[in-house]
């Protein structure tokens, strides 16, 4: 089995970028990648801080979670409308495979469905533990134009 859907696509305030347009598949189980959500989980608390008060040079607060929990997996990236308590209601970033679901749509998402987050300060990307482990499996070339692009 594999997960789909880790696609990077971020919100670079104030314009969307696709970096990448198809899903990559990963292996369940995969240990670097269990790692790198156990990180990002563990972020949350401070995420959660800055995007429901950014600083004047942060924004594009995103996260990514699991769209269809369950055998058939697709990891998608939304971007943060509201937090309120342990939910967040946010835009579908990623174009979604899953029948049913179209870029840009609305959902609620609850902290402990939440795989990974990032946002941008004053030019960086911060968090994206889960792209980071991707990144670092691509063409050498491919990975330090990423890395560029996210200040890295």
């Amino acid at each position: 089995m594999t997960m789909a859907g880790a696609a990077l696509l971020l919100l670079a305030a104030p314009p969307t970028l696709a970096l990448q347009d198809a899903p990559i598949a990963v292996p369940a189980g995969d240990p670097e990648m269990a790692a790198a959500t156990l990180k990002a989980r563990a972020g949350l608390p401070v995420f959660f801080g800055h995007a429901t008060a950014p600083s004047p040079d942060e924004g594009g607060f995103m996260i990514k979670y699991d769209l269809l929990p369950g055998p058939a997996s697709e990891f998608i990236w939304a971007e943060i409308v509201s937090h309120r308590g342990d939910t967040s209601v946010a835009r579908l970033l990623n174009k979604p495979l899953a029948p049913g679901f179209v870029q840009g749509q609305q959902v609620s998402v609850r902290d402990g469905e939440v795989e990974d987050w990032a946002y941008w300060h004053a030019g960086t990307l911060i968090g994206g533990a889960t792209m980071r482990v991707l990144i670092a499996r691509m063409p050498a070339a491919d990975a330090k134009a990423m890395r560029d692009r996210f200040g890295w």
